[in-house]
């Protein structure tokens, strides 16, 4: 449970709050339950008002930021709803810091705290880097200390090891199971994902234009697919919903459950024997977009054409190349087994050979 002020308790959860300098808690439904989110967000609004921000200080340089066109209308709804997430978190724990006292070395100390996940700490350190932009505008400071920050290493997007999709199958939640289905059978970013409407199917093709390349995709439903679809109620007119039944607004979610999902004992068992077995690294993490790569290999291993799978996915044909290098590299070895295991390796004799 990452909601803020809420807390579990026993069997019951509380929603914790602060009336004149006190805490108060307040049973509330359950996370899962039907009634939550609207409880959740009646009890945040009536939540005693925070004081306004320090002037100078980063809490009011958000707050600023927030209020400004570079948040409000220069950006898309997408963007806006992921950098929420890291704004609240500067807020959080650096608002009271002063713009104009924040440095290099700072920044470095705010990405390695993040360090355990590479992806969070960039992008942390790209709102930062946003957020001294605007305040040099402002005359709030004369030099960007987030500028030139090394991103961390975030390792080439691996596909999913069959035996550790079928685990994250079997242990997911059935909407995380759904968007999990959906992310390998299309192939398509989560933020993509999260939009698909039963509207967009035609004959059994989704049909879609996605948001990072703007290209038109028109993707074959697998049966598989399908049948995961059939699981779930229709809720929403997205594929994929929050548990109010309301579409996603952020990928934020998805992600969050599937951090949780890959820390589950089952789940790490198999991450553990993969590791043991030499077919993954240690440090190996899976994400998301690791599912796109999954749909590429597949798609090629059907014999499609570098052009045919781009066109499907999305995808640029030099990154279908990329992305499915190792499966090329292994359909030709298949294509050749029979040639080369059928010769002899050995080499044939030539002339008589010479005695000493």
């Amino acid at each position: 449970m990452n909601k803020k002020h809420v807390q579990q308790k026993g069997a019951y959860f509380y929603f914790r709050r602060k009336l004149g300098g006190k805490d108060q808690y307040i049973r509330i439904p359950a996370p899962w339950e039907p009634e939550f989110d609207a409880v959740y967000e009646r009890l945040c609004s009536e939540s005693e008002p925070k004081s306004a921000p320090k002037p100078g200080s980063i809490a009011a340089l958000v707050l600023a930021y927030r209020k400004s066109p570079d948040f409000l209308t220069e950006i898309g709804d997408n963007t806006r709803g992921n950098r929420v997430r890291y704004l609240d978190y500067l807020v959080e724990h650096y608002g009271d810091k002063t713009v104009s006292g924040l440095k290099t070395s700072h920044v470095y100390r705010i990405r390695d705290i993040l360090s355990e996940t590479p992806g969070t700490a960039n992008a942390t350190v790209s709102t930062l880097k946003i957020l001294m932009d605007f305040a040099i505008r402002r005359d709030m400071r004369e030099t960007n200390p987030a500028a030139g920050v090394k991103r961390l290493d975030l390792g080439e997007y691996e596909p999913w090891p069959a035996d550790l999709l079928r685990v994250c199958m079997e242990q997911a939640t059935p909407m995380t199971r759904l968007a999990i289905a959906t992310g390998l059978c299309s192939g398509q970013r989560v933020s993509d994902c999260i939009r698909m409407q039963y509207g967009w199917i035609n004959d059994g093709i989704m049909q879609l234009r996605n948001k990072k390349m703007k290209a038109d995709v028109a993707i074959p439903m697998h049966s598989f697919w399908l049948d995961e679809l059939a699981r779930l109620p229709r809720r929403s007119v997205t594929l994929l919903y929050e548990r109010t039944g309301a579409p996603f607004k952020t990928t934020g979610a998805i992600q969050s459950r599937l951090r949780a999902l890959m820390k589950l004992p089952a789940v790490r068992e198999i991450h553990a024997d993969l590791v043991a077995r030499e077919l993954i690294e240690e440090d190996q993490r899976f994400s998301f977009h690791g599912l796109r790569k999954n749909a590429c290999c597949y798609l090629l291993e059907l014999g499609l054409s570098d052009t045919e799978v781009g066109s499907i996915l999305g995808m640029s044909t030099e990154m279908v190349r990329h992305y499915g290098k190792r499966t090329r590299a292994l359909m030709v070895a298949r294509g050749a087994a029979e040639r080369v295991t059928g010769g002899k390796i050995m080499p044939m004799p030539v002339g008589k050979p010479v005695r000493a």
